[in-house]
């Protein structure tokens, strides 16, 4: 059975925003598809820091209420998908800033200028249409990619970059999610997308061929002892950012148990990104586990 596809919508014009709702509500039944969330964008506009902040900020929202508080079941068998509208300005990059990590970031290929005619009821109904026939294509096509991710974070949660934390591996983490935009982007098959991520992990420094390395760090896997839980909306000490990454990566869930058990070389920075602010790790310790939503424990 496919998981829940839960989807954001960005940039649909004011003009159509109803009418695109309520059409959108006739996918829900054949594909699993819940509209949880969209943000209206005037088509003279182009998406900002502030427009993709807020839409997050809306679709926690959203996840948060439809969500159980039990930490071991949230968001687990649900996958995340951000639907935008293209701009043709290549604004889109504020939303993948935003949402890359943990949703899978997918366009609509029905480019709207501040030229495009929605005066009449027919021509927005004309709009609509178009926009929902390629959302259901967009849907189908993202869950073709989401059925590998997930494979990936599930079965091979210790050799896939998938779940590498990005804070710590900064702008080499960036290529990791360049590439997954690109195939959601250019609507590669799962068989080229899946050879890509192998090329993709194959290009990060390795420990004896096996663990992801980082300035002296080893990411070495738990395996089946995996201890910890990532945090839920009830952790008043975390943001929504760190919930929904410690348990969605790319639109697909992953065990919020996962960490990496990561052997710290001598004279390698004890300094972290972690979730939401740095920490500094103590001299004594000589490991440190650190989640791939960046959250470090020791």
């Amino acid at each position: 059975m496919k998981p829940d596809v839960f989807v954001a919508a960005a940039g649909i014009p004011p003009e159509v925003e109803a009418d695109y709702a309520q059409a959108f509500t006739k996918l829900q039944q054949a594909h699993g598809a819940f509209l949880i969330s969209s943000l209206k964008l005037h088509r003279s506009a182009c998406y900002t820091d502030d427009y993709a902040a807020e839409l997050y900020e809306r679709v926690a929202y959203s996840l948060q209420r439809r969500e159980p508080l039990d930490a071991t079941t949230l968001l687990s068998d649900k996958n995340l998908v951000l639907l935008y509208v293209n701009r043709v300005d290549g604004s889109e990059t504020k939303l993948v800033e935003r949402f890359g990590v943990e949703a899978l970031v997918t366009p609509l290929n029905t480019p709207l200028s501040a030229s495009t005619p929605l005066k009449t009821g027919g021509q927005r109904s004309s709009i609509v249409n178009r926009m929902i026939r390629e959302t259901r294509s967009a849907i189908r096509h993202a869950q073709t990619l989401l059925a590998v991710i997930a494979e990936e974070v599930t079965n091979r949660a210790n050799k896939t970059c998938l779940l590498l934390p990005p804070g710590t591996f900064g702008k080499d983490f960036d290529r990791v999610v360049e590439r997954v935009s690109a195939a959601a982007q250019c609507r590669e098959g799962p068989a080229e997308f899946r050879k890509i991520l192998r090329v993709v992990s194959r290009s990060f420094s390795k420990s004896n061929g096996r663990y992801f390395e980082r300035k002296g760090l080893i990411f070495k896997s738990p395996g089946k002892a995996r201890h910890g839980m990532a945090p839920s909306w009830s952790n008043d000490d975390h943001n929504s950012s760190c919930v929904i990454r410690g348990r969605l990566r790319f639109g697909a869930s992953y065990d919020p148990r996962f960490h990496y058990d990561c052997a710290i070389a001598r004279g390698a920075s004890r300094r972290f990104p972690g979730g939401h602010e740095p920490e500094t790790v103590p001299r004594s310790r000589s490991y440190v586990n650190v989640a791939p939503n960046d959250n470090v424990r020791y």
